[in-house]
C-alpha cells in the first residue's frame, strides 16, 4: 500500500512538472510598460510580463491587471478594501492592439537572464493564470500589475537582482506620486489626498515607488544582476514597441485652490458681517459642521471600517471632525447649548494642531485645504469670541 502512495505521488510530481512545455534556449521574458491614458483610471500606466518562443510558437502577454467589473458587488468590495484582481493571459498581439489603438506608448524590457530562471518566470505565470490561482487581493500600492513585476522576478532570483537608486533625482513619497500621476485630475486627487493617511507620508525607495509602472521600467532599466561576483545589467535590451504622439499635458480645469479661495472669501465676509451686526448666519454654520462632519464620517469609515492598507494614520480627522455632523443640527437653533462655544475653541485646538502636522511633515495635506482651513479658523474663533456668546 506504501508503495502504491508513494508511485501515485511520483506520477503526480510528473503530471505537475509536464503540464508546462519546457522553454527553448531561444525564448525571451520581457517586462512591458505602458504608458498613461486619458482617462483617471489608465492615468497611472500599466505593466505586464512577456513570454515569447518561436521554437514553441509562444507569444504570450500575462497581465495582472484585469478584473471583472461586471462581478456582483465589485465596486462595494473596491470601496471596502476587498476587491479581487485576476491574472489574465491572452495573446500578445491583441494585447499590444488594445493600447495601440488607445494610442499609448508600449515598451519591451528583455531580461538578461538563465534558461532556468525563464522557465521558472514562465511556469509560475502558468501556474497563476489556472482558474484556482488567477485571482489576488489588489493593493493600489503593494500589490499591483506593477509590483507583480517587481516581485516575481525577484522571487525567482533573489539577492542577484538588485535595484539602485541612484538614477532617483529628487526625495518622493508615494502620496507625491499619486499627485504625479494625476494632475489632470484634480478633484479626484483632492479625495485621495483626504483618505490616505501618512502611511503614504514617508520617504519612498526605489522598491517602494515600483507601484507605478513607470518607475518599474526605470528601476529595472538601472537594475542590475549579480553572478560570479560581478553585476552587469539586468535589461539584455529594449526597444519601443508603440510611439505615440500622445503624451499628457497638463489641462486647464478647475482646480479645487481656486474654489475654496472663493468659498472662503465669501464665508469670510459673511462672517465679518455678522460680527458687525452682531448676528450670526445659521445656514453656514450648518452647512461648515456637516459637510466637515460628513467627511469625517468617511475618513473614519475608511480608517476602521475597511481592509485598506493606507487609509489608517489619517491626520484628517483634525478638520473632518465626526461630531461635527451631529453639533451641526444644534447651531441651527437660534440660541445653542452653551457647551458649543467650548466646541468652537476645541476646534480651534485642532486646527493649530493640523498645522503643526502639516509643518513638520507627519502628515502632508491637498494644498486646497490651506484656504479652507483659513475659513474654519475665521469662522470657529468667530462663533467661540461673540457668535455663540450669550445675548
Amino acid at each position: 500500500m506504501k508503495q502504491i502512495v508513494c508511485l501515485l505521488l511520483l506520477l503526480l510530481g510528473f503530471q505537475a512538472q509536464a503540464q508546462f512545455p519546457t522553454l527553448s534556449e531561444d525564448a525571451e521574458v520581457s517586462l512591458i510598460t505602458i504608458g498613461p491614458g486619458k482617462y483617471l483610471y489608465d492615468c497611472f500606466g500599466h505593466s505586464a510580463f512577456r513570454i515569447k518562443d518561436p521554437a514553441l510558437g509562444l507569444d504570450r502577454a500575462y497581465n495582472y491587471g484585469s478584473y471583472d467589473s461586471f462581478e456582483e458587488g465589485f465596486y462595494v468590495n473596491f470601496s471596502m478594501g476587498t476587491a479581487d484582481y485576476k491574472l489574465d493571459a491572452r495573446d500578445f498581439d491583441r494585447f499590444l492592439y488594445v493600447y495601440e489603438y488607445q494610442n499609448r506608448w508600449v515598451k519591451e524590457q528583455v531580461l538578461d537572464i538563465t534558461s532556468e530562471e525563464k522557465q521558472a518566470i514562465f511556469n509560475f505565470l502558468e501556474t497563476n493564470r489556472q482558474p484556482e490561482n488567477m485571482y489576488y487581493r489588489y493593493d493600489q500600492f503593494y500589490d499591483n500589475c506593477a509590483t507583480k513585476l517587481r516581485d516575481v522576478v525577484k522571487d525567482v532570483l533573489g539577492d542577484k537582482l538588485v535595484f539602485h537608486d541612484d538614477f532617483l533625482t529628487e526625495e518622493a513619497t508615494l502620496r507625491d506620486l499619486v499627485d504625479e500621476n494625476a494632475f489632470n485630475h484634480p478633484w479626484w486627487d483632492l479625495g485621495i489626498d483626504i483618505g490616505l493617511g501618512n502611511l503614504v507620508d514617508k520617504k519612498a525607495s526605489v522598491e517602494d515607488r515600483m507601484y507605478l509602472p513607470d518607475y518599474v521600467h526605470s528601476a529595472y532599466e538601472h537594475a542590475t544582476i549579480t553572478r560570479n561576483g560581478s553585476e552587469r545589467p539586468a535589461i539584455k535590451y529594449a526597444r519601443d514597441l508603440n510611439t505615440t504622439d500622445f503624451y499628457e499635458q497638463r489641462k486647464d480645469t478647475l482646480d479645487p485652490w481656486i474654489v475654496f479661495t472663493v468659498l472662503s472669501i465669501l464665508v469670510i465676509a459673511l462672517t465679518l458681517r455678522d460680527y458687525l451686526k452682531k448676528q450670526r448666519s445659521r445656514a453656514v454654520d450648518f452647512s461648515i459642521f456637516f459637510v466637515t462632519g460628513l467627511v469625517g464620517t468617511l475618513v473614519v469609515f475608511l480608517w476602521f471600517g475597511t481592509h485598506h492598507t493606507t487609509t489608517v494614520n489619517n491626520m484628517n480627522i483634525l478638520w473632518a471632525f465626526m461630531p461635527n455632523i451631529v453639533i451641526a443640527f444644534f447651531l441651527l437653533k437660534r440660541t445653542p447649548p452653551v457647551w458649543t462655544r467650548v466646541y468652537s475653541r476645541f476646534l480651534v485646538i485642532l486646527l493649530l494642531a493640523m498645522a503643526i502636522v502639516w509643518i513638520t511633515r507627519f502628515q502632508v495635506f491637498n494644498i486646497g485645504m490651506l484656504p479652507l482651513m483659513v475659513m474654519f479658523a475665521f469662522r470657529y474663533v468667530f462663533l467661540w469670541q461673540q457668535g455663540l456668546a450669550r445675548k
